[in-house]
């Protein structure tokens, strides 16, 4: 009767998820995370369709929307069927790539399969921020399928499975572990660097952003792009709650440093936009300071478990400028990049990258060695994307299948005019008899405007 008793408690404690321990805590506890992050990244993923539909210049916006519903979908088919085998599985080849371990499985961890599913939405939103609006739904598909599939996965391996060999290797006779918590080199670096690479296969952009009158955008639009810049700060957030279930006062320190990022992101931004011009209150102005709060999250994402809240700070004020002035860089450069990806993804996650080896309590010797590695990997993963998908962009142009027919023909004319119209002759002609006329402030459509539909 005692030995059916045991096995009775026993039972019971299986189905109310109590461990060895009679402890239902840490189950719970790790249960609790996987579900907010899975929740917050899907909020990430709504919030960057409503930041594509506020600041991407298309002439039907039901492209952008279906286009995000089915390359979600196609994400997570290509990672839950392939993407989890190759980053989580149970079996390795020499930390490069691991196998032998299917989503389906009794003993599969479906909390690291949500940090596989999380990393590739977001990692293909990066990417279709900057080529949804301008390439066909084949290239667009095939990026994705690539992306979730194959790539990043490899990626998650080297960097976050027990296996990979950026976890575990011997550098100058230290042992030394690449710090990624965020993401920066799975997601951040790599998926913007193939946006990257796509905008200069593409072409040079027809018309800059800020060209585009600022009373044309309804107020919906503008409202569903903040929306969508502070949706996206809470996937952020979610996302970068920690893998397993830890104390609460490491899920604290997360949370409290993703709001300090922000809030330094921000204030920097909106300071510097106040001291250069009084005028801030500019549809493209206010977006720049919600990105700004983007770029000091993703600036202390590396290590953003290891800072304190003073450090986050100061390292996200960093970041805030490197934006800033990289985001003036790319507005001035025949690059179309709407939504800044660039600036906020790519240079603050390349920066990001090496400064958690500085706060590790060691020596100057011994720091100077995991700096050096954080900048090894750095390098390998910027070197081995661009490889990989310069090649798959050649293939795409070969092939003539990457750009939609209307960035074809937009091209065909910006460079009909660009080589035959004398451009101050011709301004000159078109406004000649206008000269003494007034345009008013608030026109959404002035003369100007109608001019650039040409292209």
């Amino acid at each position: 009767m005692k030995h059916f008793e045991n096995n009775l408690n026993n039972h019971s404690a299986n189905l109310l998820g109590l461990n060895s321990t009679g402890s239902s805590n840490e189950t719970w506890e790790g249960n609790s995370i996987t579900s907010i992050r899975i929740i917050c990244v899907i909020l990430l993923r709504v919030g960057f369709i409503l930041v594509q539909v506020g600041s991407i210049p298309v002439e039907n916006v039901y492209i952008i929307i279906f286009r995000n519903v089915i390359e979600i979908a196609v994400a997570i088919f290509s990672y839950g069927f392939l993407g989890y085998y190759l980053s989580f599985g149970r079996k390795t080849i020499h930390g490069i790539v691991n196998y032998d371990g299917f989503i389906g499985f009794e003993n599969a961890n479906l909390n690291l399969a949500s940090i596989g599913f999380s990393a590739c939405i977001i990692g293909t939103a990066l990417t279709s921020s900057m080529l949804i609006a301008r390439v066909r739904q084949l290239p667009l598909l095939t990026l994705t399928i690539t992306l979730s599939a194959i790539y990043q996965p490899i990626l998650i391996c080297w960097i976050w499975s027990q296996y990979g060999w950026m976890k575990n290797y011997t550098l100058l006779e230290e042992k030394v572990s690449l710090k990624d918590h965020g993401g920066n080199l799975s997601i951040h670096v790599p998926t913007s660097i193939v946006g990257l690479l796509g905008a200069i296969f593409l072409g040079r952009r027809i018309m800059k952003v800020q060209d585009i009158d600022p009373f044309s955008l309804g107020k919906e639009y503008v409202s569903g792009t903040v929306s969508g810049y502070f949706f996206v700060m809470i996937g952020l957030m979610g996302f970068h709650l920690p893998i397993d279930s830890h104390t609460r006062k490491d899920i604290s320190r997360i949370s409290v440093n993703c709001i300090m990022a922000m809030g330094g992101g921000i204030l920097t931004v909106a300071f510097i936009q106040m001291v250069k011009s009084k005028d801030i209150y500019k549809y493209w102005k206010v977006m720049r300071c919600l990105q700004g709060g983007l770029a000091g999250i993703v600036m202390v994402s590396s290590g953003i478990d290891l800072y304190n809240p003073a450090v986050t700070f100061g390292v996200s004020i960093f970041g805030a400028l490197l934006f800033f002035i990289s985001s003036l860089i790319v507005r001035k450069s025949p690059l179309e990049d709407c939504c800044n990806i660039i600036s906020v993804y790519l240079v603050c996650g390349t920066f990001g990258t090496p400064i958690p080896a500085i706060f590790t309590k060691n020596s100057v010797e011994v720091i100077l060695i995991h700096v050096l590695w954080q900048l090894i990997c750095l390098g390998t993963v910027i070197v081995v994307t661009c490889v990989v998908f310069v090649i798959l962009f050649c293939f795409f142009t070969c092939c003539g299948v990457l750009k939609n027919d209307f960035e074809e023909v937009n091209h065909e004319r910006a460079n009909i005019l660009y080589g035959r119209l004398n451009w101050r002759s011709y301004y000159d002609k078109l406004f000649a008899s206008s000269k003494n006329k007034e345009i008013s402030p608030n026109s959404n459509r002035s003369e100007m405007t109608q001019t650039f539909n040409i292209f």
